[in-house]
């Protein structure tokens, strides 16, 4: 197996191990967050040539030109020495101005910082030595904040301490944002599907607002799905929709999606399709949309991924 060298000090490698799964569960204390290639939180360093080559998605050139990689990512074919990388001039203060509870589940989150983002990009939010990735749902032109839907779960490090102990004023600190999951002002005449699961339909509706205040001239559809029919994001998306004529929306069960969306759109040759959710929502709906006649380039995909979640650490969309 695999040596890491970290240190000064040797940690073997159990199998399929990634770097990050060593180094923890020998208790080093390293930054980390989605466990997915995301967030970057857990970006280390090694020489190039001990760097296997699927685990610097998302980085710079100058990155990887420097032996930076995901330490998630990182499943060592080698002995390999790494060393910590120092990412505080990436992350930016922001002010915490407001923090309404909009369900007995969901938060909303909006931020004062000096950032440039779009509607549906996503950022990485810290607290301490712990980072969680979160879709931008406000959109820069019309909103003086960054607006984040947080999902609590019992054991979820952030959302928990969000719910529980932040408070206006509060100073937190945030990375990227990143993400090409954005409107594209090239498809203005194509009618718009939105498909969200849980508050995956955060970013949708940032693009949405997006796309109206572009002047986008064909329709746009947003269905919300959860787990029960009350919708977090009800209040919101009746006023999106009293706003806009193009624009109308349509709550249901994260069960019923592939009936609902086959019944009500037996073909969607031509539309432009945004998913948003989890990564077994997304593949399913995904495939669905394309067996309906929407064009794979018309399909844009938001996922996130908790295979390498461990249980007591979970923050998800859903």
């Amino acid at each position: 197996m695999p040596t890491i060298r970290f240190k000064e000090h040797d940690y073997l490698s159990a199998g399929d191990e990634s770097v990050l799964d060593t180094l923890l569960r020998n208790q080093i204390s390293i930054p980390y967050g989605c466990r997915a290639g995301a967030c970057q939180a857990c970006t280390l360093q090694a020489a190039p040539d001990q760097i296997p080559d699927d685990c610097q998605p998302g980085l710079t050139e100058q990155q990887i030109r420097q032996g930076h990689f995901l330490a998630c990512q990182c499943i060592p074919e080698q002995d390999i020495d790494v060393n910590a990388v120092d990412i505080s001039e990436q992350k930016i203060s922001a002010t915490i101005i407001d923090k309404t509870q909009l369900d007995e589940r969901t938060l909303r989150l909006r931020l004062s910082c000096r950032l440039r983002w779009r509607a549906g990009q996503y950022i990485t939010l810290w607290i301490n030595n712990i980072a969680r990735c979160y879709s931008i749902a406000s959109v820069a032109r019309l909103d003086p904040f960054i607006e984040l839907h947080i999902r609590a779960h019992p054991q979820g490090l952030i959302s928990q301490q969000l719910f529980n102990s932040a408070e206006i004023q509060d100073v937190i600190h945030l990375q990227g944002p990143l993400g090409h999951f954005v409107y594209d002002q090239e498809f203005a005449n194509q009618p718009l599907l939105l498909i969200g699961a849980g508050t995956g339909i955060a970013p949708l509706i940032g693009i949405a607002r997006d796309a109206i205040d572009y002047g986008h001239h064909a329709s746009i559809h947003l269905l919300a799905l959860d787990h029960t029919t009350e919708n977090y994001a009800q209040q919101q998306l009746d006023t999106l929709g009293n706003s806009a004529a193009i624009f109308s929306y349509q709550t249901d069960l994260t069960d019923n999606t592939e009936t609902i969306i086959g019944n009500q759109f037996p073909s969607l040759r031509g539309q432009r399709v945004y998913i948003c959710g989890g990564e077994d929502f997304v593949q399913k709906i995904r495939k669905r949309c394309f067996m309906l006649g929407a064009s794979p380039r018309d399909i844009i995909t938001e996922a996130v991924s908790y295979t390498h979640l461990r249980a007591h650490e979970t923050d998800s969309y859903l």
